[in-house]
């Protein structure tokens, strides 16, 4: 349980989050879709931001730019704003449909796509599509500001899970894309409090989400002796699945993390030269080591060149303090 009184490094844990999503995103955008072995044969390994070229070598997206994944999850945050920590669906979903009609919607799986377009004709933003194929790890990747909601505050299992499947009702039904989502808020969740060693992190995770393909994938990696050298681990975790798939990308970003726990870099670049989901993978990545970690932590440099970094930061801190407000009477009591 959080206690109160350190709220200056929770604040740095709900930046490390947030700017730790999009950095990791950031990273993996010109690259997602390549495997492992083109990563390197074209970048060497990659660790700093680059644009993504057309064929012909034009910069078709800046250097720094992070994806939908990114932009999803601050829908969701700014949906919290104003509502004292709770979120507001439709005011993400419709968020999210204006994702349709902007740049971003180059990036947003094919799922998605369907979902948000039949939601701009209905206007119901809770029956998001279901099957086999729509079993995506993007509502996974912007899950963390649901983790980071609940961080400050009692656990309450019941509203934690609903809250998850809320927001990734918006646009997924399929039952793997809740529990994938779910692993992602809980780890953010736990990370943010600080109580969890990271060794520890993907079997508390799966003890808490349904029993699917999600927690076996999960205790998989967690029973795996990762090599030290973290090109190998890019290598070996490119064998256990690097498809956008929830289950695959969402335990492969939790080994990134446990692969290189106590520096940041080191951990997105494994999630990125691993290849395939190297956004979301990223994006996941970087939300759970910025959570552990802090923005403190973050290099300096894909600071300066994140694009969109003051707009993050400010969403953090109103995050953090909507948090606050979700959490206030519990930590009024807990002062008496």
């Amino acid at each position: 349980m959080v206690q109160p009184g350190r709220p200056a490094d929770l604040l740095d844990r709900f930046l490390g989050s947030l700017l730790g999503m999009a950095i990791g995103d950031a990273l993996g955008m010109p690259v997602a879709g390549l495997s492992s072995d083109a990563i390197a044969a074209r970048y060497g390994w990659l660790d700093r931001f680059l644009p993504l070229l057309t064929e012909d070598g034009t910069i078709e997206v800046p250097a720094g730019t992070f994806t939908e994944d990114t932009e999803l999850a601050l829908c969701l945050v700014e949906s919290t704003i104003g509502q004292n920590g709770y979120l507001d669906v439709t005011a993400a979903g419709y968020r999210f449909v204006r994702l349709l009609e902007g740049p971003s919607s180059r990036f947003l799986d094919e799922p998605t796509k369907r979902a948000l377009a039949s939601a701009r004709e209905h206007g119901d933003f809770q029956r998001g599509i279901a099957g086999p194929e729509t079993a995506t790890g993007s509502a996974a990747a912007r899950a963390a500001p649901i983790g980071l909601l609940h961080a400050l505050c009692r656990f309450n299992p019941e509203l934690f899970v609903r809250d998850v499947l809320r927001a990734t009702l918006i646009t997924h039904a399929e039952l793997e894309v809740v529990n994938g989502a779910l692993a992602v808020a809980y780890a953010v969740l736990l990370l943010t409090q600080g109580a969890t060693p990271p060794d520890v992190l993907s079997d508390e995770v799966a003890r808490f989400i349904d029993e699917d393909a999600v927690a076996r994938r999960l205790r998989t990696v967690a029973s795996l002796a990762l090599p030290a050298d973290p090109h190998e681990v890019a290598r070996y975790l490119a064998t256990l699945g690097a498809s956008a798939r929830v289950d695959e990308v969402v335990a492969t970003a939790l080994a990134a993390f446990a692969a290189a726990p106590d520096d940041f870099l080191r951990a997105v670049s494994i999630a990125v030269n691993a290849g395939g989901a190297t956004d979301t993978r990223g994006a996941i990545t970087g939300a759970l080591a910025g959570a552990a970690l802090g923005a403190g932590a973050l290099p300096p440099a894909l600071l300066d060149g994140l694009e969109g970094r003051p707009y993050l930061e400010m969403a953090a801190r109103a995050l953090f303090h909507a948090a606050q407000q979700r959490a206030g009477r519990f930590l009024r009591l807990l002062a008496r």
